[in-house]
């Protein structure tokens, strides 16, 4: 079957003005066939404006000759962002609405190893701090006993007020995203920032850098998750993430976590699935490696501007800076997860195939001479 590119975005000569266009033109049996690929490719030509519900779902063709078998979201090169907001290709919303994502994968890949079925990639998510109490993607509207698995990856996710994702039920791959600001004006006495099953194959959670959960609630008993994680099955996979600088305002508060699993699934003691993730507080040693910290390489302790270009809350820059690999070091310290669905390319398209050393969190330090490397993002 055949691979079918349509462009999107409101430059002369784009087949879609907007995302939602494109995704009800993958039903369109004229303009794709079963077992199709389908692939969208956004232009930055102006921001995408959302508000309300919006179902990806596309491709089950209306002449009911079937699925496509695969659907993916992208960005041209050129128009990707560079590891910082507002440079590329942007989703938010101009008004006070609240907009939601429901990724819905079309049906069961064809092996535990096989490719994701729907994939988001290269795009600035900023939920624009809009208040309204709801999460900005949730991947619980997939099938019943369906392993379809959807993949969002390479992505910035930011400014939310109560959630990043939400994959209680169905589940999602996060690979190489920078996630940061959830809860800013919000003064809920529980935030959880990504809530995850962590079930189904090739579901897994590598390279992802989660910066600045907070909650204004003064209470005691508040607590903060930054990644909270349901399972522990032979599936899961936890490895080369980066949690920093999550905060409440009541200072005798110790449930602040930038890691976390319900009491039934922790520890997350193997070492072979939960290794090489870092963050400023223990939990990433006492919940994903019952404190085995020699076997787990997982460090604590980091320091986030220490680490980080800028953790300057309204200009961030997560991207790692040169003496990111003093103190407990994050250069050099992750491990190499090889190729596969291209893991290997970072938040900026570098390709850590080249180097010796991964890191930890989304982005590969470079010095200065190779900075802005580009490279092509293989499909699938």
């Amino acid at each position: 079957m055949a691979t079918v590119t349509k462009t999107i975005g409101s430059g002369g000569g784009r087949d879609h003005a907007t995302i939602v266009l494109w995704d009800a033109g993958l039903d369109d049996a004229s303009d794709y066939d079963a077992g199709d690929d389908a692939v969208g490719v956004c232009y930055d030509d102006t921001d995408f404006d959302m508000n309300g519900d919006f179902t990806l779902d596309g491709g089950d063709l209306d002449d009911g000759s079937g699925d496509l078998a695969t659907v993916r979201l992208t960005v041209a090169e050129g128009h990707r962002h560079d590891g910082t907001a507002g440079t590329g290709v942007r989703v938010h919303t101009s008004t006070t609405a609240y907009w939601r994502w429901f990724p819905i994968a079309l049906h069961a890949i064809a092996s535990a190893d096989g490719p994701y079925d729907l994939i988001i990639e290269w795009i600035d998510f900023d939920g624009s701090n809009e208040g309204s109490g709801k999460q900005m993607f949730s991947f619980n509207s997939q099938t019943a006993g369906s392993h379809a698995v959807c993949c969002l990856r390479n992505c910035l996710i930011h400014n939310h007020e109560t959630r990043w994702v939400n994959a209680t039920t169905y589940d999602v791959a996060l690979l190489n995203n920078i996630f940061y600001a959830c809860g800013i004006n919000k003064n809920s006495s529980e935030t959880i920032a990504i809530y995850k099953r962590g079930y189904r194959h090739s579901a897994y959670t590598y390279n992802n850098t989660f910066h600045y959960v907070r909650s204004g609630s003064t209470a005691g008993h508040a607590k903060i998750h930054g990644y909270r994680h349901i399972h522990n099955y032979s599936e899961t996979r936890i490895k080369n993430n980066l949690s920093t600088g999550h905060e409440l305002p009541n200072s005798s508060s110790t449930a602040i976590y930038g890691y976390y699993a319900i009491a039934s699934k922790t520890p997350f003691s193997n070492t072979t699935r939960y290794s090489h993730n870092a963050g400023d507080d223990s939990s990433v040693i006492d919940i994903m490696l019952e404190g085995t910290l020699g076997s787990s390489e997982c460090l604590s302790g980091v320091i986030p501007a220490d680490i980080y270009v800028s953790n300057t809350y309204g200009s961030e820059d997560l991207k790692l800076k040169e003496n990111a690999g003093s103190g407990p070091g994050i250069i050099g310290s992750g491990t190499d997860l090889g190729n596969d669905k291209n893991i290997n390319y970072d938040i900026t398209n570098f390709d850590r195939d080249t180097i010796t050393d991964w890191d930890i969190g989304a982005h590969q330090f470079q010095p200065e001479d190779t900075v802005g490397a580009s490279f092509l993002l293989a499909d699938f």
